[in-house]
Order: C-alpha cells, then structure tokens, then sequence
C-alpha cells in the first residue's frame, strides 16, 4: 500500500492468537532499529577488502531491483506517480533503488518515531475471542504513551488542469525481435470514504472490465491493437481513488489509435447507454460477492480490515464499507434509473481532465545501462572516499556478516511467548463426505452450511487426452466459458452467467499418486449459486460442455494471445514459481504436465499456438472440438457438491437431469503419457536485474520413505537456515524449499535474489547443516506449530467441499491424515539430524534451474540458457 503499513496475525488457536498479538505489539511499537538492522534490511555498501568493487546490498534494495525489472510493476508506479505530482502518492513507497541509498540510519529512525505511534495506528479485532482480553493485552503496550498528532494527514491532490503524458522506457533482450510497447490511461476520481460512491464505482469498474464481454474490455481486445488489457482497473486503496486501463503488445503506430479508442467507447457508452443485461449482471455479482464474504484463504477478518481502513484511515467510519446492507440497497434503488452509470461516466471519465497516459517504450539497451549506471555510481563513491573512510565501510561489512552469522541469544528467544505441545489439536479436522455413482459418474456430497449457496465442482478426467494435446488443456477455461456455443455468442453467455450464477471458472487438479508414477490430472469447472438457481446453473454447465462453439478464430486468438501475455508478465514477478516448475517437472509426471499448463513450456507452446491459428486454423479448430469432445464424458466424471442436506434432495433431482444431457464416451484410454526430461541444469533467461535461484531432487528416489518430521523440517528450513543465508546474510528478498509428500520432488528457490553460485552454495550445505543441528524444546515447539498450523488452515465451507474431493482423488483417507499428524507431533531433534542425511545423499547429484539475465547466466558457466523474453 503507497499509504500504510499493516501488521496482521491470524489464529483459530486462542493462546496463540494472544501469544502473537503480544508480539506483533512489541515488534511495531518497541523495534530493535540498529544501524546494523538498517543495514541488512534497508541498505549498505559492502566491501570486505579495499581492492574489491563497492557493492551494495540489502534486502529491500533487491527487492525493489526486482520490482523495477517487471514492465507491469513499473508501468502501475509510473501511472501513479503521474496522477499525484504533489503528494505523498507521487513518491514511490517501496523505494527506487537508485535512490534507496539516500535514505540515512537517523531518516529511518526518526520515521518511526514520529509515525510508529498508537496516536497513529488502527487495531482491528476480528472473532470470538473475549473482549476485555483484548484490551487488556492493548493496555499493556499503549499505557505509556500520551495523545499526540502524528502529522501524518495527507492533503488531497490538486486537480490536473490539463492531461499530462509520461513515457519511460522498460528493459527488453538485446536480441528480443520484435518488442512492443504497452500504455495506459488513468484517472484521478473522488475520496473512498463514503460506501455508495465506492459501491457505484465498483459497480460501473465491473461493467466496463468485470467480464469477457464487458463493453471496454471487449473493445480493447477485438480491435486487435494490443494483445491483453494493462491497468488495474479501479483502485480503493488511497485517499483519492483512481483508474487505469490500456493495452499491451501495441505496435508503436497504433498507440495513438488505442488510446483513443478508450476514449470513444467511453463517449459512445455514456451516449448510447449500457445494455441492460450488463447492469443486472455487475448488480448480480456484486450484492453475491457481498452476502457470500468468501475471501478464500485469506482470513476473513483481515478482508473486513482491509475494507474498513479504505474509510477509517482517513477520518470516515470504520463500518462504513463493511456494514454494506444500506447502501447496497440505495445503489441497487437507482442503478437500474435511466442514465445512472451514464451519467458516472461522463464525471469520471469523459469531463475529468485530471488524466494521465503512460507508455513504457522497449528498450534493448537499458538493462545494460542501469547496470552500467550503478556501477559507476559505485565506483564514484569509492573513489571519493578516504583510507580511514574505506576501512569505515570495510569495519561495517565484517561487522554485520559477523552479526548474521551469530545465533540469537537464548535469553532473547525465551521472551517470547510459545504454546507448549499439549496445546497443540492431536486429531485431525475431519469433513463428511458421501459417495454415489449417478449415470456412470461419481457424485459426491457434503453436507455443510452454505448460507443458500451451492458449490458446484465437475471434474474432467484430462488422462483421456494424448500426450500431444495435453498443453491444449490450458486454455480450457477460457475457451469453454469465453467464446460461446452453438446457442448463443459469449456476450450473451457471459451476461447469462453473471446474472444466474455467482460465478464459474477453470482450474486443474495435478497431483501425484502415492507409490506410483501415476498422477490425478483433472481440469475442474467450479461454480456457485443460489440454491434456487441450480437449474439455471447446471444448464449453463450443460450447454458449455456439450456445444461449445469454436468456430471464431479471432476470438480463439484474442484468449490465446491473453494468455500468452498473462504467462509473460508473471515471469519476472514469479520468477521463483516458474523456476521450482521447471524444475519438479523432471521428478513425476504430475509435476510435468504442471509444467505443459502453466510453467515454461506452456509459454513456449501458446507462442507456437500463436502461429498455428494462422497458418493453419481448420487444424486448430478441429483439434479443440476433438479434445472437448474427449473429455466431456460422463463415465469419467466426478461432481463435487456442497450444499446443506435440508438442499440435497432438489439438487439432486437436477444434477440427475444434468447428466443425461452429457454424453457417454468409448473406454478405450490414449497410450500412457512419457514425460519428456528437461535440460538439468538450465538457465531461464530475461531482462531482469535480480536472479531466481533453484535447485531439486527426489527423495524418493534414494529410497526415502515419507515420514511426518519430513513437513516439520522443510518448514523450518524455510524460516531458519534459508531465512538466514538467503535473506539476511544474502540480501535476497526471499528463500524457499518445498517438499511433495506425493511425489517426493524436494525443490529450494530464493526470490530477488542478488547472488547465483552463493545459494547453491547454501542449498548443497543444507544436509550438513541439519546434521550438526542442536534444537532447544523450545525451537522445536515453535517448528511443530508452524506445521500444525499450516495443517489447521482455516476453511470457508467451498474449500472443505474440494478438499474432501482432493482426497478421494487421492486416494487419502483420513486414518493416513491422522498418522501423519501423529507423526509430525511426535517429531524430535533426531529426526532432524537423520533428515540431513537424505537431502545429503538426494542432493548429490541434483538439478539447476536459474532465471536471470543472459549476463549472469555466462558469468556462472550455465551453457543451456532457455530465453524467456
């Protein structure tokens, strides 16, 4: 956020939720700021010999290296800065790092002093936890303090008396063919404070970009002037709300026309009024969104913070965004009046001239050049300072590599508040679940407290298809819910189900087998809606299963070059996803066909799908019908449902209905997939400042077998030894290690990482380390209940549904749930130790696989280097 700071904890355990509220208190208001501290996190220069180069380093400087090496990040900071020239707004929360290094240990200090204050903060409580505990605990931290103005109100920005244009530039590869630039439009609107403006705005933000089929949307990519929309829409998180929207992959000749284009649907929308039917289906998915409050795996509680922090933090009612009933229904009174959103329109958009464009250019040389810049800046300053000044510097960097090294200190760790074993839940959460086979498909259902809602899950079993069509799957969801069938066009689909149901989308089930080199490979519809609207939602289902319509090959093109885009921009963002793909998929087959739908090589393959469609559509065409028709039989179907019982029986009764419609399909089962093997050791290779890097084996396959410790120890790895030599004494953003129960695939990665050889360095040591290890009661504790609590992850009643479905898939039932469990709490130091022996042994001959720039790939002697962009 440009504006805050927010410090939220989360537990569905009491003593730990107190536990850790004490100690987010003490962090916020009583911090450990030492010129040290600044040093590792914020940033410093670093020379540990005077004929070395002066480096610099810390963890938020890589970061923001990392954040300034992605186009979209860049292009939403530059957006911003644009509309707030004179605001707080206008400057770059996170840092640019090349300004980074003017930010001094006493600027840093004096910050929290003035800021870090109680006169300046919003506590925010969610649950059933007693109330007088709750300030009891708050008293205890803010007692000491007295009533002050923190000084912190920001003034609202001026309006623009004219529209401003910015261009950059944004880093592409030197040999990148054919570069295009992206741009977008943004506009300054009012003050979010008040629930029926947001609500309105919300509303109108869904119309124009909420679906497929929405008017601005739709416009933008059937123009064919870019391949996928750029801006974020409506944003809520600010004193002044604004908006952006454009395109990407514009050629440069065309950005004119597409920046106007926006202009003139806007123009022609407020003119000639908005359909009907996309106002019904915004108010539809909008009061669905509200009265179901699904925020996923996020914790509830910390949602409705977020809301209420869009008003309170600004001087407006806390409850003002989240007691929503009201103002709904005073928007629902006049969002269906002639001229409404029309009217909304023209205040906003067309007669606001407070409006920016941004275009980030390509540019083959500025990667380079940012390098070349800091160097220079370095070797500058170096040579700007003295001998006592250099051994000043040198003095700092022995200094801190000697504080990250050293343990912290028994009597510091025993301050802080620990639940014991036995407050630990030794049995498993268990979730109901019945089974039935209707028509040949397996039906199961969950009787669970939905509030009226149905959830809906149908899983297509993707071992139907040829290994050839497998990366085809991909795109299923876009292609069956976003291009129509024979009964009517997407526009009105994608109307039809915003307005019956509260949504439908795609996802794949992948998975390993246990003790097998079989996987679960299911694409999965999943679907919601009131209890009252199951027929009209399963005839949507039906229809878009059974005649899909792929006739429109440029409509077939616009989603595929989306999706080529959406896989592009997540490479520099997720560097460290696409690297631990990469690199799982040599170790089982679930791992691979991850890769072939959503890794690397599923990049590779929308590009070359790109091609296809012109020169060969008809090929194309038939291939998707044949890969529907494949899957969609009912015979190896499974339906998931979770809906109370007092439900069951109509839905059910539908269901029955549903089924016939679908067809029953041959028996006979394409040749088994052979996984292709991926280069082992491998450079990913784009314009990026920071690296990604990684490094896998298979414990498996050194004859391991999976013992509950094993989840204890990756996890503590992740916040002990990686967190240590990765973040802290690395500089990197982030360090990771992941392990498959499944497959036994065990993979580290780090993330905005500054350094190559030095993480594979550390991730070789891991063994060793755990070997040696000595772990107190306490350190031991502390990583049980991190497991526990990752297994306890609290569940909205949809993610109970699925996740029972996962398990039956899976073949796991709940007496290997609880030995699992039993396993993980009886785990000891010794377990520990053995495990460093495993990864020792697994890791001896283990795969590479790094993103980074081709510079850094040559410097670290990768010869396979995979270009990305």
């Amino acid at each position: 956020y440009p504006d805050k700071t927010c410090y939220p904890v989360a537990s569905q355990n009491l003593k730990d939720f107190h536990n850790l509220v004490d100690v987010y208190l003490d962090a916020v208001f009583h911090p450990r700021i030492t010129p040290d501290f600044f040093m590792q996190e914020g940033w410093h220069y670093e020379l540990e010999n005077t004929e070395d180069e002066l480096k610099i380093k810390g963890v938020v400087y890589n970061e923001m290296k990392g954040v300034y090496s992605s186009p979209d990040s860049l292009l939403a900071e530059v957006a911003q800065q644009s509309l707030f020239p004179d605001t707080t707004y206008g400057l770059d929360s996170g840092g640019n790092p090349v300004h980074i290094p003017e930010l001094t240990y006493e600027q840093f200090k004096a910050f929290h002093e003035s800021f870090y204050h109680p006169s300046n903060a919003r506590i925010f409580f969610y649950g059933d936890d007693p109330v007088e505990q709750r300030f009891e605990l708050l008293e205890e931290y803010l007692k000491e303090y007295e009533q002050i103005d923190p000084g912190s109100q920001i003034a609202e920005q001026a309006p623009l008396e004219m529209p401003v244009r910015v261009e950059k530039p944004y880093a592409v590869s030197e040999d990148d063919e054919s570069p295009k630039p992206m741009f977008c439009v943004n506009w300054l609107l009012s003050s979010p404070t008040n629930a029926e403006t947001v609500f309105a705005m919300e509303l109108l933000d869904h119309i124009l970009l909420g679906t497929p089929a929405s008017p601005l949307r739709k416009t933008l990519i059937e123009s064919g002037l870019g391949e996928d929309i750029t801006g974020g829409g409506l944003e809520t998180h600010m004193l002044q709300m604004a908006y952006s929207i454009g395109l990407k992959g514009v050629e440069s000749e065309d950005l004119e026309e597409a920046e106007q284009l926006i202009f003139r649907t806007l123009e022609q929308l407020a003119n000639e009024g908005i359909a009907r039917e996309d106002i019904d289906g915004a108010l539809n998915t909008f009061e669905f969104d509200l009265r179901e409050n699904n925020s996923g795996g996020f914790p509830r509680g910390l949602s409705l913070m977020l809301k209420a922090l869009n008003a309170w933090n600004y001087g407006a009612d806390p409850l003002e965004l989240i007691a929503f009933e009201k103002p709904l229904q005073a928007i629902k009174s006049v969002a269906l009046q002639p001229g409404f959103f029309e009217s909304l329109l023209r205040r906003h958009f067309i007669e606001n001239t407070h409006r920016s464009t941004v275009v980030l250019n390509p540019d083959t040389q500025v990667a380079q050049q940012n390098e070349q810049e800091e160097k220079e800046r370095l070797a500058a300053v170096k040579a700007q300072l003295n001998a006592e000044q250099l051994e000043q510097v040198i003095e700092n960097t022995l200094r801190l590599l000697e504080m990250q090294v050293a343990p912290d200190a028994p009597d510091a760790l025993a301050t802080i508040p620990l639940l014991h074993r036995d407050d630990l839940e030794r049995n498993i959460r268990r979730i109901e679940r019945n089974e039935k086979s209707m028509q040949g498909a397996v039906v199961l259902t969950h009787d669970l407290f939905t509030n009226g809602i149905l959830y809906l899950d149908i899983g297509l079993d993707l071992h139907g298809l040829a290994q050839e069509d497998i990366p085809y799957a991909a795109l299923l969801g876009s292609v069956l819910l976003e291009m129509g069938t024979k009964k009517e066009d997407y526009v009105a689909l994608s109307q039809r189900i915003a307005t019956k149901t509260g949504g439908i989308y795609g996802a794949p089930l992948l998975s390993a087998l246990k003790d097998s080199e079989q996987s679960v490979a299911r694409f999965f519809l999943r679907s919601k809606c009131m209890v009252p609207q199951t027929d009209e939602l399963l005839n949507i289902l039906s229809e878009v299963l059974t005649q899909p319509d792929f006739k429109d090959k440029e409509r077939f093109r616009q989603i595929v070059l989306e999706h080529k885009s959406e896989l592009e921009t997540a490479i520099i963002p997720r560097g460290h996803s696409a690297v631990m793909t990469r690199l799982k998929a040599r170790q089982h087959e679930a791992h691979w066909i991850s890769e072939q739908l959503g890794g690397v090589e599923s990049l590779f393959f929308v590009r070359r799908l790109v091609e296809a469609i012109e020169q060969d559509w008809p090929s194309v065409c038939a291939r998707m019908e044949r890969i529907c028709q494949t899957l969609v039989d009912r015979n190896n179907l499974i339906l998931n449902l979770t809906i109370d019982a007092d439900s069951q029986p109509a839905v059910m009764a539908s269901v029955d209905r549903f089924l016939e419609t679908l067809p029953s399909g041959s028996s006979v089962r394409p040749a088994p997939w052979k996984p292709a093997k991926f280069p082992k050791n491998e450079a990913l290779t784009a314009p990026t400042q920071v690296n990604y890097v990684g490094c896998a084996a298979n414990l498996f396959d050194i004859g391991y077998e999976l013992h509950g410790s094993a989840l204890v120890i990756t996890r503590y790895l992740q916040t002990a030894w990686l967190w240590e030599k990765i973040r802290v004494q690395g500089g990197a953003y982030g360090g990771m290690c992941s392990f498959d129960q499944r497959s036994g695939a065990f993979a580290f990665a780090s993330y905005r990482d500054p350094n190559l050889e030095q993480s594979l360095e550390t991730y070789a040591a891991t063994g060793n380390f755990l070997k040696n290890l000595q772990l107190s009661e306490d350190e031991l504790t502390r990583a049980l209940i991190g497991e526990i609590g990752q297994m306890d992850a609290h569940q909205l009643p949809d993610a109970k549904g699925y996740s029972s479905c996962v398990r039956y898939l899976l073949g796991y039932t709940d007496e290997e749930r609880q030995k699992l469990r039993d396993e993980v709490l009886a785990t000891t130091q010794e377990h520990f130790n053995a495990f460093g022996d495993v990864l020792n042994n697994a890791f001896r001959d283990a795969d590479v696989s790094v993103l980074c720039s081709p510079a850094k790939a040559k410097a670290a002697g990768l010869v396979t280097r995979t270009k990305l962009l």
